[in-house]
This record gives C-alpha cells, structure tokens and sequence, in this order.
C-alpha cells in the first residue's frame, strides 16, 4: 500500500531523540475545526517544545502531512512517546463528525504503519492518558482497523473461497512458514533461519525478489496478487 505523504520544512527549536522501537499507534484530534500542520508546529513551539509533536497530521480533504521524523520521538502522550507513532486528525471531535473522505485517508494511514512496523496495537489518546482526546465523536475503530486492502482479500473459485493473509515483515505463524515453503520451493535464499514461521529481513528480500521478477510491485508486502503469483507457479 502506498501513501502520498506531504512533506512540510519545520524550524526545529532544539535536537530530536530517535525512538528506539515502534510498537503502536497513538490517534489524537487537534480540537480544531480548521488548522494547518504548520499551525500546530507554532503552538507546540508555543509551549515551549521542540516543535510540532505528532508525526503525521490528516486534513479533512484527506490529506496527509509529516510531522516530526517518523522515526524520531514524539511529543503527543505524555509518558507514552517512547515506543509510539503520534497521528492526528484536524477536527474537534468532540463536537462535530468525521467526514468519509478523511476516515478512509486515516484508516490507509494505519495501515500502511502496521504494515511498515508490523504491528497491530493502536490506542487513542484517551486510553494512556487524562483526557477527552480524539473525541467522543471520533470514529476509532473504523480507523484503527485500517481499511480493506489490510485485511484478508477473498475470491470465489468452483465454490470455494481462497483466502489471501496479508503478511509483511513481523507477521509470525503457520501462514508466514508456508510463504516461506513456497520460496524456498521456487529457489529463493532465506538465509539461514529458513522456513520458520517469523517473516524477518531474509524473507522480505526473498519475497521482493520474486515481486520484481513477476513485474509485480517490489513492496515486500505479500498481498492477493503475489499470493496468486507464487501458488499458480
């Protein structure tokens, strides 16, 4: 999955730390109806930050922008910044909804991290700290689901449904080691863990490789399409 991404120039008032590990996602409001990601860049620095404090912020026209580096620690929960990606939503929640267009642009956003970092978990500001963050309105679990192109795709065949896990680097368990038995079956090097069942770094170079010998696009993430590829072959 592939995500446009704006990328914005911050004065930085200070250094960034670099985040050690990413384990979840963390969903916040700006409790603005309207503002800009350089609007919330000047009120972090307002108060005295090093600048704006989550990594990505979505418009209500759908689009994204960066914040901080993504690999950098955020400043948006507090006690919670270590291990977390800070996204946030332009809107006040708590008092008005969230249009479709800005729900899916979302929901693509997590999916495209958990993807990426091979996670599962998002929570929303409320869940880690004192606060009424991202809104009673917000619609959490329509985002934090990521959207459909994350999930099982499914096709019926001579009335039997195939179903197409998509996996990416960090998936564990009996689908991944099959992928891997489906490589290594077709001569593609794992290194020396082979087929076992934990999709790492050998995996995703082996999984690319064959993406970009089939002409598929070279993601290292095994969705329907470079299933059907690697099962037909």
């Amino acid at each position: 999955m592939k995500i446009n991404i704006n990328e914005v120039t911050y004065k930085w008032n200070g250094a960034l730390t670099k985040r050690r590990s990413t384990t979840r996602i963390i969903l916040h409001h700006a409790a603005a109806s309207k503002c800009t990601a350089q609007q919330i860049h000047s009120w972090h620095l307002a108060n005295g930050w090093v600048g704006i404090g989550y990594h990505f912020f979505v418009r209500k026209d759908g689009s994204v922008y960066r914040g901080r580096p993504e690999d950098t620690v955020g400043a948006h929960a507090g006690n919670n910044n270590y291990d977390s990606i800070g996204i946030c939503f332009e809107g006040s929640f708590d008092r008005e909804q969230m249009n479709e267009v800005q729900r899916t642009a979302g929901a693509k956003l997590v999916q495209y991290l958990k993807d990426k970092y091979g996670i599962s978990k998002v929570q929303k500001h409320s869940d880690v700290n004192a606060t009424g963050c991202p809104g009673a309105h917000f619609p959490f679990k329509a985002i934090s689901e990521g959207t459909a192109a994350g999930k099982p795709a499914e096709s019926v065949a001579g009335g039997f449904t195939a179903v197409f896990p998509q996996l990416s680097k960090g998936s564990k368990g009996d689908k991944v080691h099959v992928l891997q038995e489906l490589l290594l079956g077709r001569g593609y090097d794992l290194g020396t863990y082979g087929a076992d069942g934990d999709f790492g770094g050998a995996t995703r170079g082996a999984v690319m490789a064959f993406q970009v010998r089939n002409h598929l696009g070279a993601d290292g993430i095994v969705g329907e399409k470079t299933w059907r590829k690697l099962l037909r072959e």
